[in-house]
């Protein structure tokens, strides 16, 4: 039955409010939605990580190789991962250097310095050719914990040498290593992808950004004499005489036994300089003063003025070292008057080479007019 015009308008007038009950019932309601607690967003689990899959690991002690002042290398050694096709790859050629160094054949020796890469003893059953020319590895130094990545690019060092990697010279020094440090070698299957090329700064060895090329090596004459600098920086030259001959001294240094001395450095009479001890090791040339310093033996006897010839290879060595390590030039010492030197009684060295005085002052004058 429909109800009347009347009921209905009863109705009506039941349900309107007034503008006072409107706001009171306005208010009620915000204060029941205030109440009621925020509906819950059920959280979004992350996905367990994947553990990467390593397809190879090595931890031991390193040393340093390639480039043009790696004379270990032979001048023709070629490279077992990379060809001279690779020269020519975009995703390569970064790795050497645009020419090849005077008097070379061989990739060894054309490798960039500054690039990061690394050698070890691989199986290539487990890690096949091909996979380490398109792998990264990482390469750490445990004892700072610094790490970065690096490319394969050849098969060594040698069982004999106790190492499980060679690393290029950039490489040791962007992970504060020197030889024989550990070092921890990682590829991963997620690795093998392209390695991104790492700007090349003008240098002529690893370290520093350095002007000067450093002066051609006639040969690298192995001592035995030298130990780890445990990452200590080098900040001095140390200037000696030999008080003997090339032949002489070079047979005396590479002594195990005796009194088991070494230099880094000896400049003959006519200007040929031979290396006997890696700059980045320490030799024993200046007691109480090795660990930071570099040391340079001129041949000559206690009372020989150097040669021209002898003067302006030394002055250029010592030119690329200063910058090559950020080295002072008010750090250029004769060996008797080295701060941190020990021996008792002293010693006449490095003589008359530098001047008519025995005196630091006189070393000095020399560096002023020569370097």
């Amino acid at each position: 039955m429909r109800p009347s015009k009347r009921k209905l308008k009863s109705r009506k007038a039941a349900t309107r409010l007034s503008p006072q009950q409107a706001r009171k019932r306005a208010k009620s309601a915000s204060r029941k939605s205030q109440s009621k607690p925020p509906r819950k967003i059920a959280a979004v689990r992350p996905l367990p990580t994947q553990p990467e899959e390593i397809l190879f690991r090595v931890e031991g002690k390193m040393s340093t190789f390639g480039g043009p002042h790696d004379l270990g290398m032979a001048a023709n050694e070629d490279l077992a991962l990379f060809t001279k096709a690779d020269l020519q790859n975009p995703n390569y050629a970064y790795l050497f250097l645009p020419a090849p160094p005077p008097g070379t054949s061989g990739l060894g020796r054309r490798l960039n310095p500054d690039q990061y890469y690394f050698a070890c003893r691989w199986n290539y059953v487990e890690t096949p050719r091909e996979f380490l020319r398109r792998a990264l590895a990482r390469v750490e130094n445990p004892v700072n914990g610094h790490a970065v990545d690096a490319r394969p690019v050849d098969w060594g060092p040698h069982p004999s040498t106790g190492r499980v990697a060679d690393l290029s010279p950039g490489l040791a020094a962007a992970l504060g290593l020197n030889t024989d440090d550990i070092v921890r070698i990682t590829i991963s299957a997620r690795r093998a992808i392209p390695a991104k090329p790492i700007p090349t700064l003008r240098r002529a060895g690893h370290g520093s950004s350095n002007p000067h090329v450093k002066p051609v090596i006639k040969q690298f004459v192995k001592s035995p004499n030298c130990s780890c600098r445990n990452g200590a920086s080098i900040d001095k030259i140390v200037l000696h005489c030999t008080e003997g001959s090339l032949t002489g001294t070079l047979a005396e240094f590479q002594k195990a036994d005796g009194r088991q001395v070494s230099a880094h450095y000896v400049i003959d009479r006519n200007g040929d300089i031979y290396q006997m001890v890696s700059d980045s090791d320490r030799s024993n040339h200046c007691m109480g003063a090795n660990q930071n310093s570099i040391g340079i033996e001129h041949v000559g006897s206690e009372t020989d003025p150097l040669t021209a010839p002898q003067a302006a290879a030394s002055a250029a060595l010592i030119r690329w070292l200063l910058e090559q390590y950020q080295i002072p030039r008010t750090n250029i010492f004769g060996h008797d008057f080295t701060p941190g030197y020990c021996r008792p009684g002293g010693t006449s060295c490095p003589d008359k080479l530098f001047g008519p005085v025995h005196s630091q002052s006189t070393i000095a004058t020399w560096v002023q007019a020569n370097v």
